[in-house]
């Protein structure tokens, strides 16, 4: 996919446009850990060398059609690990976060991120409210039968 950086660069930066999180992560690139600067926004991950950094993002990853996994900190010898893994490609991106706490954002954001999973809620709360209703015009009819 073609994109132009300066413009992915003001879609990064601009107030206007929702920021879902951004924090310091480490980014595992050649098994070497590499500082960056994260901002989440819709489902588009932008990856910075440093907070405020003038330059456009490093990465851009969409966040669609992937996994979200927390890593075996054993192995990666890094705490606060996950992993972004894409279903159809195999490519895997693997992030380390600052604490526990942030882990926990970054886990649960990017899981509730793609598309995806928001046509999946959006189907399981109409079918709630459609049973919602069922129950109400039963419980409504049979109150007036008497």
């Amino acid at each position: 996919m073609l994109a132009n950086a300066s413009s992915l660069y003001r879609l990064a930066a601009d107030p206007s446009f929702e920021r879902r999180f951004a924090a310091n992560l480490q980014l595992q690139q050649d098994f070497r850990w590499r500082p960056c600067f994260a901002v989440l926004k819709a489902n588009l991950l932008f990856v910075f060398n440093k907070q405020d950094d003038p330059e456009p993002p490093f990465l851009l990853l969409i966040i669609e059609d992937c996994f979200i996994e927390l890593c075996d900190e054993n192995k990666l010898g890094k705490d606060f690990t996950f992993e972004i893994k894409y279903k159809t490609t195999g490519r895997s991106f693997i992030f380390a976060a600052e604490n526990f706490k942030a882990l926990e954002r970054w886990v649960s954001l990017l899981t509730i991120t793609p598309f995806d999973y928001m046509m999946l809620s959006k189907q399981s709360f109409a079918e709630q409210i459609e049973r919602i209703q069922a129950s109400e015009e039963e419980s409504s009819g049979s109150g007036t039968k008497s």
